[in-house]
């Protein structure tokens, strides 16, 4: 399928936000154009049924995530693989060379005051952590506007979650669909990494990691190593 036709495919010939990024991505990356030959009618269906801007800019960092771990050549991705066990799980199962496959949830934190964000964060995070698959190593990318986001914004962030849980406020566990303390550290543990990227529409472009001390399977530092390439090159 030529590049033409499948961009006309995805977006049935219509408008998007979308539109301009997707054929730039298409156009500079043969790896990407066969990840969306391969997922067009997924695509097409996301691009269909998304028409809030808001919503649309969620469905821009996702795709751009995959772009950019097909920049890599270590890496392989497979797009929402557990989709059909209809089960909460990570957008992308990310293959390093032959030898592992950890899962990848994206998310995005729209702009708001810097006084705010250390509580965005810890929403977004907290919101995230039933996605996350069990005897997995499990990344957490989450993209930030507009705001720098420093390594104490995430530290912050996670120890307000940790307090939250410890002091056993049901409020908290509630609203992100934990059933007590030992089930959110369940979830917690499956946390390998954080990674925070500031979007590239931000005009210094930057990141931020942390790597869970408790997490259950760690990622390895040579997929780590690649997965840090890719989306901060």
């Amino acid at each position: 399928m030529s590049t033409d036709d499948l961009l006309a495919y995805l977006f049935d010939g219509q408008p998007n936000l979308l539109s301009q990024p997707m054929a730039r991505w298409i156009a500079s990356s043969r790896r990407f154009a066969a990840f969306a030959t391969t997922y067009q009618d997924k695509i097409r269906k996301k691009l269909r049924t998304t028409s809030h801007p808001e919503k649309l800019l969620d469905l821009q960092l996702e795709l751009e995530t995959a772009y950019l771990l097909l920049q890599e050549r270590s890496l392989s991705v497979v797009y929402e693989p557990e989709l059909s066990r209809r089960i909460r799980s990570p957008d992308f199962a990310v293959s390093f060379t032959t030898s592992l496959t950890f899962m990848l949830e994206v998310t995005r934190v729209q702009a708001e005051p810097q006084e705010t964000l250390d509580a965005r964060l810890a929403d977004t995070i907290s919101a995230k952590l039933g996605q996350l698959l069990p005897q997995r190593s499990n990344i957490l990318l989450v993209g930030v506007e507009a705001v720098e986001v420093k390594q104490r914004d995430l530290l912050g962030a996670l120890l307000g979650i940790q307090q939250r849980a410890e002091r056993n406020d049901l409020a908290f566990f509630q609203r992100h669909g934990f059933r007590d303390r030992p089930d959110f550290f369940r979830h917690y543990q499956r946390v390998s990494e954080i990674l925070i990227r500031k979007l590239q529409t931000a005009a210094t472009p930057s990141s931020v990691a942390w790597i869970n001390p408790q997490a259950k399977l760690p990622l390895p530092s040579k997929a780590r190593a690649a997965l840090h390439r890719s989306q901060t090159a």
